[in-house]
């Protein structure tokens, strides 16, 4: 452990929400204990689920359905931890990103025993805004993509929760408002085929080695086709609140028809912004951009990592069309019927008896089909 890390610092991670959080904090807990070992870096938390119980409890009012009461003493207990840690500690939820100045200042006071530095990670808006529609979509919503676009553009109120997520200029000036600037990160998500991965870019920022931390997690959250999106985004017209129960919802569709089933096809290039699209986006990320240059926060990465280019060569996909996603509906109802449970239903003694000699039956037919091929 060097003297750099036996000093009592505290790193906050707040997000962004779709920029590998999950990933980050999956690896962080699998290398939880080998990294207090080895580098003194203490992840605390009875449970991985403490982070997150942590960023709701500070936001009672927005996420008033997820404050349990079991989970009230999740925050005190960190601190406790931290308090009595020498070494550093990270805490790390992408919900954190929705707290407002007096939330944040309360976080910080919480935690004035010990030097506090603010993580931002960021993806560019190219890739950001498919994705954050695509995992709207895994929630029941029902928009197009390019409707979901010009309702982020237009700051539509009905549309999902979008900039109160991702505008990260306002989110770094919420944590950051009495920090110096030193003490605030911003990591860039690198594009696909980079040398250097998100995970390396973050936990630099913690002055840790990152191949002291050497136990690795498969990726989580990953992408659905345009094609498989499409067919989710059509079934959701008939899946809505009013037509199934959420915890339904989330068992039948996200963990069994997605998890088990979507996931485990091919995968295909994801949904691209139009050019009027990108064009805009192109404009914002420079905006953007511009704040972070004047805000003189720490880039870990590249800032052009965040840039979206106007025009790019690759000529915009074709419509999805009708039949793309009656296959690949079909090709996911016959993968869930490989794999579903079987009903409970009981066979009567006379269907099991019909069901037992249609067996010899369906052999004899199948051997003289093949007999006269």
């Amino acid at each position: 452990m060097t003297t750099e890390n036996r000093q009592q610092r505290i790193y906050l991670h707040v997000g962004l929400p779709k920029t590998g959080t999950t990933h980050l904090q999956d690896r962080l807990w699998r290398n939880r204990d080998v990294a207090m070992r080895r580098t003194g870096l203490l992840y605390p938390g009875r449970e991985i689920s403490d982070h997150f119980h942590a960023a709701a409890h500070l936001q009672p009012g927005r996420y008033l359905d997820w404050v349990d009461p079991a989970y009230a003493d999740a925050w005190p207990a960190m601190v406790r931890q931290m308090r009595s840690w020498s070494g550093p500690s990270i805490v790390s939820h992408e919900l954190l990103a929705t707290a407002t100045p007096e939330q944040a200042a309360q976080m910080l006071s919480d935690l004035d025993f010990a030097p506090v530095h603010i993580v931002v990670t960021v993806r560019d808006l190219a890739r950001q805004i498919p994705s954050v529609w695509q995992e709207n979509v895994k929630n029941q919503y029902r928009a197009t993509f390019d409707d979901f676009v010009t309702a982020i553009r237009e700051n539509d109120p009905s549309a999902p929760p979008f900039w109160e997520f991702q505008d990260y200029p306002r989110i770094l000036r919420t944590w950051a408002a009495d920090l110096p600037p030193e003490r605030v990160h911003v990591v860039a998500v690198p594009p696909p085929g980079r040398a250097d991965s998100l995970w390396s870019r973050f936990i630099s920022v913690l002055g840790i080695d990152d191949a002291e931390l050497d136990r690795v997690v498969d990726s989580s959250n990953a992408a659905l086709t345009p094609v498989q999106v499409e067919l989710l985004r059509r079934l959701n017209a008939r899946l809505q609140p009013e037509d199934i129960e959420w915890s339904r919802y989330e068992a039948v569709v996200k963990r069994f028809l997605i998890g088990s089933i979507l996931f485990e096809t091919e995968r295909a290039a994801g949904q691209q912004l139009s050019p009027s699209g990108r064009a805009w986006a192109a404009e914002r990320s420079e905006q953007m951009i511009g704040d972070v240059v004047a805000g003189g926060y720490d880039v870990v990465g590249c800032l052009d990592d965040l840039r979206v280019a106007p025009v790019v060569d690759t000529p915009p996909a074709a419509p999805i069309a009708d039949s793309e996603v009656m296959s690949e509906a079909l090709d996911a109802m016959a993968a869930m019927l490989k794999i579903m449970d079987l009903p409970d239903d009981k066979l009567t003694a006379a269907q099991r008896a019909k069901a037992i000699a249609r067996g010899p039956a369906r052999r004899i037919l199948g051997a003289a089909q093949r007999l006269r091929r």
